[in-house]
């Protein structure tokens, strides 16, 4: 069944303003999505359809229910707990970032191509988490749509629809990017649909910068809700009636937009963006008003937070700590010594440090010191990241360090070649990389990367598919690593079990949604005989792991963390579980989700781990609540424990503990069906 609906609308307008036309036929086109392109993280797992992200394409298959359920698009993590376990990553740049750091997308592809006017999203449990949406033009280039910040809202379902940018071409694929931090549960997402036209329509000449948005809300006639406020569609049964009164008056209130003028304007790539066009000297006066700009905007930001050790009583004499009185004293600031300006200059952003380069002949020598280039985050530039940019990086980072490339490159923005020729340039000092979702990755590239980069500690590769076995048995040649992360990667049990023998100091390893390695408990073998400084695991859905995987690590007394959830191999662990989780008194995260046969005796070694602050125990049908309430009073530091699905335990009892146990998050996952909206 096709997936989109199509009426088509007659635009009379009686507007003379050149480029409008007086009648013209335009089409409204509905559809849901055909297909997903690609994601960053499922709950699911790639041989199932429970919670996977393709659950997304065709019509909406639970809403308006809401609460949990495997029909729909889940991701893998929520609030602030992966953020504070032992594996959390640091950021190399943080000040790279946004108000809102994206942690999670999902690209989708339509049947046709529309001017978009609106795109919903149907969440069905725990809405709030959608923080930016983008749109794909031909030329394979990313626009935003919209962005916001993540919200708290109302535990029901809704269809989120936050007014749209002005969109200048005609798009099929939209990107929606999610932030967890707000959170109390896993966020579902069951349908998103795309409605466009097929010609692009502007309101009439003075209605709010012919604002389309501002238009469809002044018709949709919607009181304004406090809860969510970028909503326009809050009760589902009255959805889009803002549509529908457009297109009955669309010539009163819109004209139609012939021109092919915008369909020819530049994206603003990274180097426009950030202002890297600028190779020499600029005019006096743009380099008056950059200086300017760095004095009152960037400078007074990091004077308070910047430890300026010996010359800081001299910058305290010379230049006041306020806007204005900087204004005054620029003389005295260009004084100081380079060293002093290296080390404020460190804590710049990407775009400030560009900015920099266009004040004076000194400043621009100094704003390119490949010192201030030691780390480098382009993961907030992934929709902007070409090679014209890495070019422009390339000199600049001779003593690059630590790069985070994740997201970047997508969709032939970045080639192989390209990333390949970057690590010729600036490879050799890396100690971390990240290439988490980067379609360019594929053996070539890995192989370079175990050539050039000998002293890495961190590799990240999540979701790099293109990679096959011969790709990962280079990476035997990497000594020092101390992070790899290969979710969703389809490694081999040998190739994996060469690079542990050759990695003694691996602290943390991420194996989620492997389902390559047919044999876990050789790698968890492995791991225990070249691994003893293990920190933490990451095992989720290695269902060929069993108890005598579980038994090997116990030798890593160091863990602090574990995840073996959905290892349903493991059946009932038994002694195995025990002996682990008795070997490891320093746990402070451990998920077990979806493992049916647990008991309380086989948790029982787990009440003396004193540091314990993260337990998942979802699907656990045989617990009692006895074991849970001594998780309750045993563990001090406890903070989230998931009793969802767990039978034995009742939701009176949960409420209780609640209430007894404030500090304490306390997770229930449930469903309702045919939610009635309040």
């Amino acid at each position: 069944m096709v997936s989109f609906d199509e009426v088509k609308v007659e635009l009379v307008s009686v507007n003379t303003e050149k480029n409008l036309t007086n009648k013209e036929s335009v089409a409204f086109v509905e559809q849901f999505v055909k297909e997903v392109s690609d994601f960053s993280s499922q709950y699911g797992s790639d041989n199932s359809i429970s919670y996977t992200a393709y659950n997304i394409a065709g019509n909406p298959s639970k809403f308006p229910d809401y609460g949990d359920y495997p029909q729909a698009f889940v991701m893998r993590t929520y609030g602030c707990w992966w953020d504070v376990a032992p594996s959390r990553p640091i950021d190399y740049m943080p000040q790279n970032n946004g108000p809102v750091i994206s942690q999670d997308y999902i690209d989708v592809e339509y049947y046709r191509e529309v001017y978009p006017v609106r795109v919903s999203i149907y969440e069905t449990y725990n809405p709030g988490s959608v923080v930016a949406i983008w749109a794909r033009d031909n030329n394979r280039r990313w626009h935003q749509l919209w962005s916001g910040p993540p919200q708290i809202v109302s535990r029901k379902p809704r269809i989120f629809s936050p007014p749209l940018q002005l969109c200048h071409f005609k798009t099929k694929m939209i990107r929606v990017e999610f932030n967890h931090s707000l959170l109390d549960y896993y966020t579902e997402v069951d349908a998103i649909l795309l409605i466009g036209t097929s010609e692009l329509i502007l309101p009439h000449i003075g209605f709010q910068n012919r604002n389309l948005s501002a238009l469809l809300q002044e018709l949709g006639d919607t009181t304004h809700n406090n809860e969510d406020q970028y909503n326009l569609t809050p009760d589902y049964l009255k959805i889009n009636q803002d549509l529908k009164k457009l297109k009955n008056t669309l010539g009163k209130h819109c004209v139609l937009y012939k021109s092919k003028v915008m369909d020819k304007v530049p994206i603003g790539k990274l180097v426009s963006k950030l202002g890297m066009h600028c190779h020499c000297i600029p005019p006096i006066d743009e380099a008056f008003n950059s200086l300017q700009h760095f004095l009152q905007e960037d400078f007074p930001k990091l004077i308070h937070d910047i430890n300026l050790s010996a010359a800081s009583s001299s910058l305290t004499d010379t230049s006041p700590s306020t806007s204005n009185s900087i204004d005054n004293t620029c003389g005295s600031f260009s004084s100081l010594p380079d060293e002093t300006l290296l080390k404020i200059l460190k804590n710049l952003d990407l775009q400030s440090l560009c900015r920099c380069c266009k004040v004076n002949r000194r400043f621009n020598n100094i704003a390119r010191d490949a010192l201030l280039y030691t780390s480098l985050n382009l993961k907030p530039y992934w929709y902007c990241l070409d090679i014209v940019a890495l070019n422009y990086l390339a000199p600049r980072c001779q003593y690059l360090q630590k790069l985070d490339l994740s997201w970047c490159g997508n969709y032939d923005a970045i080639t192989s070649y390209d990333i390949i020729e970057f690590l010729n340039s600036c490879g050799s000092q890396l100690t971390h990389l990240r290439l988490n979702s980067c379609q360019f990755v594929n053996d070539s590239v890995i192989e370079k990367v175990a050539a050039v980069c000998n002293d890495l500690k961190e590799l990240c590769l999540r979701n790099c598919i293109a990679i096959t076995n011969h790709g990962f048995r280079q990476l035997t040649k990497l000594k020092f690593l101390e992070r790899l992360e290969l979710y969703r990667t389809t490694i081999e049990t040998s190739s994996l079990c060469a690079i542990l023998k050759q990695n003694p100091q691996m602290h943390h390893l991420n194996l989620a949604g492997c389902n390559h390695i047919p044999n876990m408990d050789e790698v968890a073998i492995a791991i225990a005989n070249s691994c003893p400084h293990l920190e933490s695991i990451d095992f989720w859905k290695a269902h060929s792991l069993s108890p005598n995987g579980v038994r090997a690590l116990t030798r890593c007394v160091q863990l602090r963390e574990v995840d073996f959830g959905w290892c349903l191999g493991m059946g009932a662990p038994g002694d195995s579980l025990r002996a682990l989780l008795s070997s490891c008194r320093s746990l402070e995260k451990v998920f077990l989700a979806a493992l049916r046969g647990l008991t309380d005796r086989d948790l029982e070694p787990l009440l003396s781990c004193q540091k314990l602050q993260q337990l998942d125990l979802l699907g656990a049908r045989s617990l009692t609540p006895d074991i849970c309430l001594r998780f309750l009073l045993c563990c001090p530091q406890l903070r989230m424990i998931d009793l969802s699905f767990c039978e034995a335990i009742s939701d009176i009892k949960v409420q209780e503990w609640r209430q007894l146990y404030p500090h304490v998050s306390i997770k229930r996952s449930f469903q309702t069906s045919g939610f009635n909206f309040i």
